[in-house]
């Protein structure tokens, strides 16, 4: 159940990105240009200076020449000229294939940084979808722990304080482990984006910056979220109030009018179906890439739902 907000949460999430994203973006155009400009400068000055010495060396040729062996100043100029345009053929042909060369490289170059940021990433992710699988998943159904893009309402996260069902997470509620892989992932996606030029995967950059947004406007939500199992108000614990709201929850009812505690539920909810698209698209983008390195062999995708 999408939740529509009574403020500019998920408009202030788009245009930040994007307004991010175009920044990226100029800065990276701006710096091709500029190499683009400075190798077409180079390659001017060196035409330029090829020109004024063939003609020097053809003038100095007719001036030195006593006995008219050499030819005369039209022949020198026309051999030039001829020269010059065979040059210019040549030239050009090496420039390409010099650009193509270094084009090729440096998408290698930038597909295996991607690749190697993935191998930290992608156990983080399967950590996470599982713990996030086991938040929206009520007791009496079956827990999908691979499912990346699930349907799910309020009313199927009324067990996230339950205690985790993973050896690994012993002591600890399904929310809690929710909120640390979260971060954890969230961070791991910063660091990807920090230390890669995307200048040819653009849309895996994209979605990455959809997961740090809506995490990072979720957290405050996600961090009341956690703090209720431990808080109390008057005699009875803010966890088995917020339980209680959650099951008699409407299905029909409007963020605006939810108590307060339960806004910071809605929001959680809504940040956990944004994380989801997100993801979804980083996974589907990354088996792409690693489709295309030759050495890396391409994983199964049977491990996602």
């Amino acid at each position: 159940m999408k939740i529509s907000l009574p403020y500019p949460f998920k408009d202030r999430t788009k245009n930040d990105k994007n307004k991010i994203l175009k920044e990226t973006e100029r800065h990276k155009i701006g710096a091709a240009k500029i190499e683009r400009k400075n190798i077409s400068r180079i390659l001017m000055i060196s035409i330029i200076a090829i020109i004024i010495i063939c003609v020097v060396i053809s003038i100095l040729l007719q001036i030195f020449d006593k006995d008219g062996g050499a030819g005369d100043l039209y022949t020198h100029l026309r051999n030039v000229v001829d020269n010059i345009i065979a040059l210019l053929f040549v030239v050009v042909i090496l420039d390409n294939m010099v650009t193509f060369n270094n084009e090729n490289r440096r998408q290698r170059d930038e597909r295996r940084s991607i690749i190697r940021h993935n191998r930290i990433i992608q156990p983080v992710v399967d950590m996470y979808i599982v713990r996030k699988n086991m938040v929206i998943t009520p007791n009496e159904k079956t827990v999908r722990k691979f499912q990346i893009n699930a349907k799910f309402t309020i009313q199927d996260m009324k067990d996230m304080y339950g205690p985790s069902e993973l050896i690994s997470d012993v002591g600890k509620s399904k929310i809690e482990m929710y909120c640390f892989y979260q971060t954890k992932l969230h961070e791991d996606f910063i660091h990807l984006v920090e230390n890669v030029d995307f200048t040819f995967y653009p849309d895996l950059c994209d979605a990455a910056m959809k997961y740090i947004n809506a995490t990072s406007y979720g957290s405050a939500a996600l961090k009341a979220v956690v703090s209720y199992q431990d808080a109390r108000a008057g005699t009875k614990s803010m966890r088995a109030m917020v339980i209680g709201m959650i099951r008699e929850e409407p299905a029909n009812r409007r963020f605006v009018d939810a108590p307060p505690a339960m806004k910071n539920v809605y929001l959680v909810h809504q940040t956990i179906n944004d994380q989801e698209i997100a993801l979804g698209e980083y996974l589907k983008i990354i088996q792409g890439i690693l489709a295309e390195e030759p050495k890396i062999k391409k994983p199964s995708d049977l491990d996602y739902e």
